[in-house]
Protein backbone atom coordinates (compact mmCIF):
# COMPACT_ATOMS: atom_id res chain seq x y z
CA UNK A 1 0.00 0.00 0.00
CA UNK A 2 1.59 3.43 -0.85
CA UNK A 3 0.27 6.17 1.58
CA UNK A 4 0.49 10.15 0.21
CA UNK A 5 0.38 12.55 2.76
CA UNK A 6 -0.36 16.35 2.64
CA UNK A 7 -0.48 19.34 5.48
CA UNK A 8 -1.05 22.63 4.31
CA UNK A 9 -1.60 25.86 5.88
CA UNK A 10 0.01 26.99 9.72
CA UNK A 11 1.69 30.55 10.12
CA UNK A 12 3.61 29.81 7.40
CA UNK A 13 1.46 27.80 4.63
CA UNK A 14 4.19 25.81 3.47
CA UNK A 15 2.93 22.93 2.25
CA UNK A 16 4.69 19.93 3.28
CA UNK A 17 4.60 16.03 1.91
CA UNK A 18 5.61 12.66 2.59
CA UNK A 19 4.94 9.47 0.42
CA UNK A 20 6.08 6.04 1.77
CA UNK A 21 5.29 2.42 1.25
CA UNK A 22 3.47 0.97 4.22
CA UNK A 23 5.89 -1.33 4.52
CA UNK A 24 8.18 1.57 5.65
CA UNK A 25 5.80 2.55 8.81
CA UNK A 26 5.73 1.14 12.13
CA UNK A 27 3.09 -2.10 12.58
CA UNK A 28 0.77 -0.46 14.21
CA UNK A 29 0.83 2.44 11.74
CA UNK A 30 0.40 -0.14 8.68
CA UNK A 31 -2.17 -1.55 10.48
CA UNK A 32 -4.05 1.44 10.68
CA UNK A 33 -3.50 2.23 7.27
CA UNK A 34 -4.93 -0.94 6.44
CA UNK A 35 -7.84 -0.15 8.48
CA UNK A 36 -8.39 3.23 6.63
CA UNK A 37 -8.67 1.18 3.45
CA UNK A 38 -11.93 -1.28 4.60
CA UNK A 39 -15.21 1.18 4.40
CA UNK A 40 -16.66 2.08 7.28
CA UNK A 41 -13.54 1.37 9.43
CA UNK A 42 -12.41 4.98 9.43
CA UNK A 43 -11.86 6.40 12.98
CA UNK A 44 -14.68 9.27 13.93
CA UNK A 45 -13.26 12.52 14.03
CA UNK A 46 -13.58 14.59 17.83
CA UNK A 47 -16.30 16.25 18.24
CA UNK A 48 -16.71 19.99 18.07
CA UNK A 49 -13.78 19.71 15.55
CA UNK A 50 -13.96 22.95 13.37
CA UNK A 51 -11.23 24.94 11.39
CA UNK A 52 -9.32 27.69 12.74
CA UNK A 53 -6.56 30.36 11.48
CA UNK A 54 -3.27 29.67 11.00
CA UNK A 55 -4.51 25.57 11.56
CA UNK A 56 -2.54 22.84 9.64
CA UNK A 57 -5.34 21.14 6.76
CA UNK A 58 -4.37 17.26 6.45
CA UNK A 59 -5.12 15.41 3.20
CA UNK A 60 -4.25 11.15 3.51
CA UNK A 61 -4.60 9.14 0.74
CA UNK A 62 -3.76 5.50 0.74
CA UNK A 63 -3.77 3.16 -2.66
CA UNK A 64 -4.03 -0.58 -2.61
CA UNK A 65 -3.75 -1.75 -5.75
CA UNK A 66 -6.12 -0.31 -7.91
CA UNK A 67 -8.00 0.95 -4.54
CA UNK A 68 -7.57 4.33 -3.30
CA UNK A 69 -9.44 5.89 -0.35
CA UNK A 70 -8.73 9.96 0.22
CA UNK A 71 -9.61 11.72 3.72
CA UNK A 72 -9.42 15.26 4.49
CA UNK A 73 -9.10 16.12 8.29
CA UNK A 74 -8.68 19.99 9.90
CA UNK A 75 -6.53 20.18 12.46
CA UNK A 76 -9.09 20.14 15.44
CA UNK A 77 -11.07 17.25 13.24
CA UNK A 78 -7.60 14.83 13.28
CA UNK A 79 -8.93 11.47 14.68
CA UNK A 80 -7.26 10.35 17.86
CA UNK A 81 -6.14 7.30 16.42
CA UNK A 82 -4.81 8.87 13.49
CA UNK A 83 -2.37 11.75 14.88
CA UNK A 84 0.79 9.49 15.60
CA UNK A 85 0.38 8.40 12.01
CA UNK A 86 0.53 11.58 10.88
CA UNK A 87 3.12 12.89 13.15
CA UNK A 88 5.44 10.14 11.87
CA UNK A 89 4.71 10.93 8.49
CA UNK A 90 4.70 14.81 9.07
CA UNK A 91 8.42 14.21 10.27
CA UNK A 92 9.41 12.47 7.08
CA UNK A 93 7.44 15.46 4.57
CA UNK A 94 9.52 17.98 2.86
CA UNK A 95 8.19 21.17 0.89
CA UNK A 96 5.96 20.34 -1.73
CA UNK A 97 7.52 21.48 -4.85
CA UNK A 98 5.75 24.56 -6.62
CA UNK A 99 3.15 24.44 -8.82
Amino acid sequence: MRVEFRRSGGIAGIDMTASVDARELSAEQAQLVAELMSPGTAPAPPPGGAGAPDRFSYELTVTDGERTRTYDWQEAEVPEAVRPLLASLGARARPAPPG
